[in-house]
């Protein structure tokens, strides 16, 4: 199964910082090691309740394999787990999407 990674962004450029936050994170990252090619959406549920439930859902459905954030909720970690997406924490908030991306990619 090929691996497809949602990083948490802060901005729509590679050079743009992790958003530590998980369902308010502005944009997310799609990342495709296989191909090394990535696409940006908009988090359309940053603003309303449950945010990370409904985002899950949307990643879910893009098949979404991996979540690279910096922090999720106790109920949104238990979804992660139901569904089988791996969750991985970075604690570094001044980390660029570039430099994930290229940790990633062998």
């Amino acid at each position: 199964m090929e691996k497809l990674f949602a990083i948490t962004s802060m901005g729509k450029t590679p050079k743009s910082f992790l958003d530590l936050r998980f369902g308010k994170s502005m944009f997310i990252v799609i990342f495709n090691p296989a191909g090394n090619q990535y696409s940006v959406i908009e988090n359309p549920f940053r603003d309303e309740e449950n945010s990370g439930l409904q985002l899950i859902e949307l990643l879910k459905e893009l098949k979404i394999t991996s979540i690279i954030t910096g922090e999720v909720g106790p109920r949104v970690k238990e979804k992660l787990e139901q569904e089988k997406i791996q969750l991985i924490l970075l604690r570094e908030d001044k980390i660029r999407m570039e430099t994930i991306m290229d940790r990633i990619n062998p």
